[in-house]
């Protein structure tokens, strides 16, 4: 495992031989929060490729100018360069059509919004969405539990928080839904740890 944290309290070990989970190369992240532009930038800066989705066109252009001036400041600082910053900022696309994201190895849901809105959104995605693809949430605890009773693939939901400023927070919130496969968490445990972060795994949430 590339990660230190244990997923044996809620798991059996994998048989001998199992293949490393595999890598989520591809993030597509739903609404243009605060929050969402610090993950698209940070994922950017590790080489990763970024999909931002919304419905507003005009919201999508206002983020990535937040996710350029995130990238400037980098530079001010001396934490990256011009060349750099300009070959991440190549990484990262804009859509308005969700079918866009089915290419990506992840969606990170962000919208702050109720959990019935949550929950249609998580339905469309698991009939949307290829099989292989993590879908996370921001959503934790009970809400989280009611997310997964609604998609048709709740063993590839997942929690998954982000703390502002995201490049600047060691931290990230992991939490399991009450049918996340070990595979999806084992996923999402390694990309955290790519991105340089130490996951707080919580156990399944109740419903």
């Amino acid at each position: 495992m590339s990660h230190a944290v244990s997923l044996h309290p809620w798991f059996p070990p994998p048989p001998a031989g199992t293949p490393p989970p595999k890598p989520l190369r591809a993030i597509g992240i739903v609404g243009v929060e605060k929050t969402s532009t610090g993950i698209a930038h940070w994922c950017a800066t590790k080489g990763l490729g970024v999909m931002m989705h919304d419905l507003e066109a005009g919201a999508l252009t206002h983020a990535v100018e937040n996710v350029r001036n995130l990238f400037r400041a980098a530079e001010e600082r001396n934490e990256i360069t011009h060349a750099a910053a300009h070959k991440a900022m190549g990484g990262i696309s804009i859509t308005t059509g969700l079918e866009d994201l089915e290419f990506c190895d992840i969606i990170i849901e962000t919208v702050t919004e109720d959990i019935a809105s949550k929950r249609a959104r998580f339905e469309r995605f698991g009939k949307l969405m290829p099989k292989e693809m993590v879908l996370a949430s921001c959503a934790s605890g009970t809400g989280l539990a009611e997310i997964s009773g609604a998609t048709p693939a709740p063993e590839r939901l997942i929690g998954l928080k982000f703390f502002d400023p995201v490049g600047e927070t060691a931290q990230v919130q992991v939490t399991l839904a009450p049918a996340t496969s070990r595979e999806t968490a084992e996923r999402v445990l390694a990309f955290v740890t790519a991105l340089g972060r130490q996951p707080l795994l919580q156990g399944p949430a109740k419903s």
